[in-house]
C-alpha cells in the first residue's frame, strides 16, 4: 500500500525559491492545495527566523519554521520555540579570531539579529539574497565576544570556502556541525544542529513518522532532512552530492519543481488563473 505523507519540509533559496529568490504563483497555489489535503507544509531553511518568516507569512502558512539550518524551530502565530541551540562561546571566540586575524566576512546571529563589523561586498551579496536586516557593530569583536550565538557564517569566494571547509571540520571535528549552504556559506553552527534533527522535532511534535515525511532541497546542508525523511526529493539544480543521495529528482526551482512535485505526490491540478 502506497505511504499517506503527512508532512512536507521545504527549504527556500534555490529549492523552493526561483533563482531571483522569489516565490512563484504556481508554488505558492501547489503549496496551498496541498495544505488543503491535509498535509502540514513546513519551510526549512539556513535563513535566520526574521527573514524566513516573510516568505511563510506569503504563504500564509501557520506551522513552526525550521531556521538557521535547524538550529532553531519556532512557531509564527505562538511565538513559541520548539528548539533551540547555541554555538558555545568559547569555540564563536574562536571562530570570531580566525576571522578577525585573516580579515574575513562573518555573520554573528544572535537572539534574532544578525551582527557584523562592516559592510562589505560579501555581505552585501547575502543581503541581496536574503533580505536579512543587518547590525552593524563597529566594536564587534569585543561587544560580542563571550556570547553563544544561534550561529556564524563566514561569506567569501567559493574557492576560498572549498579550502577552509577542511580545515575547519579538522579544527573544530565533532564539537561544532561546519557545513556549506551555499558556495559563498561556511557554516557555524551547535553540534547537534541540522536540518535532519529539526524535522524529526517537528514530525514528533506533530505525531508523523520518518517514512510519512517528505523533504525537498538543493545543497549539502539539506542532506541530514534529505536523508531523514521518508521521500528526500532533489530540485535538478541542486549539488551534485544532494543528486546522489535524492530518492528522487525534479525540474530546477527555476522550472517550479517543488510545484510539479507536489502536484504529482497529491494529485492537484494547476489552476494557472490565466
Amino acid at each position: 500500500m502506497p505511504v499517506q505523507y503527512r508532512l512536507c519540509a521545504i527549504d527556500l533559496d534555490d529549492t523552493l525559491l526561483d533563482p531571483d529568490h522569489k516565490l512563484s504563483l504556481r508554488s505558492t497555489r501547489a503549496i496551498s492545495a496541498t495544505i488543503e489535503t491535509g498535509v502540514i507544509v513546513v519551510l526549512a531553511s539556513g535563513r535566520m527566523y526574521a527573514s524566513t518568516l516573510p516568505t511563510a507569512r506569503q504563504l500564509n502558512l501557520k506551522t513552526p519554521l525550521i531556521c538557521y539550518n535547524g538550529a532553531m524551530v519556532r512557531h509564527p502565530v505562538t511565538g513559541e520555540t520548539w528548539l533551540e541551540e547555541s554555538v558555545p562561546a568559547d569555540l564563536a571566540g574562536q571562530v570570531m579570531d580566525f576571522c578577525r586575524g585573516d580579515g574575513l566576512q562573518l555573520n554573528f546571529y544572535w537572539h534574532d539579529l544578525l551582527y557584523t563589523a562592516a559592510i562589505t561586498p560579501w555581505l552585501d551579496l547575502y543581503r541581496g539574497r536574503t533580505s536579512a536586516p543587518i547590525n552593524v557593530c563597529p566594536d564587534f569583536y569585543t561587544a560580542l565576544g563571550g556570547i553563544a550565538p544561534t550561529k556564524l557564517i563566514i561569506v567569501d569566494d567559493p574557492t576560498v570556502i572549498d579550502c577552509l571547509l577542511p580545515a575547519m571540520r579538522e579544527k573544530f571535528g565533532s564539537h561544532l556541525y561546519v557545513t556549506k549552504s551555499n558556495a559563498e556559506y561556511l557554516e557555524f553552527l551547535p553540534p547537534n544542529a541540522n536540518k535532519g534533527t529539526a524535522l524529526a522535532c517537528v514530525a514528533a511534535r506533530y505525531g508523523v513518522v520518518a517514512n510519512e515525511c517528505i523533504a525537498f532541497g538543493d545543497s549539502w546542508n539539506d542532506l541530514p532532512m534529505l536523508e531523514w525523511a521518508g521521500l528526500g526529493i532533489a530540485v535538478g539544480n541542486a549539488k551534485s552530492e544532494v543528486l546522489r543521495a535524492a530518492d528522487r529528482i525534479v525540474p530546477s526551482s527555476a522550472d517550479d519543481g517543488v510545484a510539479i512535485a507536489l502536484e504529482e505526490l497529491f494529485s492537484l491540478t494547476d489552476q494557472d488563473p490565466e
